[in-house]
């Protein structure tokens, strides 16, 4: 392997991508799967999730998957805690998930507000505090946030 790329090896690493079913999230989960990452595809739609994970493994790569809200606390919580117990250490969390809403400032919907604040902030914190509860105490770990 050319000494640049080996640099960017992450093999025996596992990798957790929130919103990783499609866009963006789905091209970093095989970005980092193609840089030998085990890597743990999320969504809420269990169905959508798996119809992702099953083209990156027909290229070869190792996917699994984690369907939870990473809107909901206690669905982290749990999600995070059966990925630890049960695959092994999340190396590294990428909280991607996202979403738009578009209006005008004077018509824009209150729900639409607080839908859209759940999803882009309040599940970076919820998922990152819970991933940083298990990568604390090994001393190790990265969490990127995407904006």
């Amino acid at each position: 392997m050319n000494p640049v790329l080996e640099s960017f090896n992450l093999a025996g690493r596992t990798a957790l991508i929130t919103g990783s079913s499609a866009g963006i999230g789905f091209a970093l989960a095989r970005g980092l799967a193609q840089a030998g990452a085990r890597v743990i595809l999320n969504a809420r739609n269990a169905g959508k999730l798996e119809a992702a994970a099953e083209v990156l493994r027909a290229e070869g790569l190792e996917v699994l998957t984690a369907a939870f809200d990473v809107t909901s606390g206690e669905a982290v919580t749990a999600a995070v805690a059966r990925i630890e117990a049960e695959i092994g250490a999340i190396d590294i969390l990428v909280n991607n998930a996202g979403m738009q809403r578009r209006a005008p400032l004077d018509q824009f919907a209150e729900a639409d507000w607080h839908e859209l604040m759940k999803t882009n902030v309040d599940s970076v914190f919820l998922v990152g505090q819970a991933v940083a509860r298990h990568m604390i105490p090994r001393k190790q770990g990265k969490i990127v946030n995407i904006c």
